[in-house]
């Protein structure tokens, strides 16, 4: 009976030590990872933080879709804003779709909304939301209308070269399966 008290306590004790060494080496990871942490901290603190330049233009570029009896075409259109514009801006104004009298179609699903938009270094990155995915509806074309919207409304002012497109934050690999946006995209010309 002493002999099973003896291997019992000797393996509560086994155990024991293994939570404890088990609790340093994650005590240790937590360490390093909040070090990683503060170092992350610092180094976005040294970059210039983006503040959106505005011009004192009074109207945006955006691309809508047109329609003829035969085929579907990507076309500029001139909206006027009353007010300095921003890059943000011309995409609100782009997901705001066609106005009532303008015989358009939305080039990227009106029930997307812009969760954040930053530029540096040339490169902006375009943060939507899911329906920019779920709501879309039609083929290769259209995918690549769309894509191609987003892009050209962007690059329409001189401060972007690039456009990278988010979906809820993440890389996605395309919109409707047709079109690869996993990287920064540029403008067709």
């Amino acid at each position: 009976m002493r002999g099973a008290k003896l291997v019992i306590a000797s393996l509560i004790v086994l155990v024991l030590a293994f939570f404890s060494y088990r609790s340093i080496g994650l005590h240790q990871q937590v360490n390093q990872l909040e070090h990683e942490l503060e170092i992350v901290k610092t180094t976005l603190t040294t970059f210039p933080k983006y503040e959106e330049p505005t011009t004192n233009q009074d109207h945006v570029v955006i691309f809508l879709i047109k329609s003829t009896p035969t085929n579907f075409y990507l076309v500029p259109v001139n909206r006027r804003i009353g007010g300095p514009v921003n890059p943000t801006i011309a995409l609100h104004t782009l997901l705001n779709g066609p106005l009532a009298h303008e015989n358009l179609h939305e080039s990227v699903p009106h029930t997307t909304r812009l969760l954040g938009l930053s530029v540096y270094n040339g490169l902006a990155v375009a943060n939507f939301s899911s329906e920019l995915v779920d709501d879309f509806n039609g083929g290769s074309l259209i995918e690549s209308y769309l894509v191609q919207a987003i892009v050209s409304t962007l690059t329409e002012f001189p401060e972007i070269n690039q456009v990278q497109i988010l979906v809820e934050g993440e890389q996605i690999e395309s919109i409707g399966g047709h079109v690869l946006i996993t990287g920064p995209l540029s403008r067709e010309e």
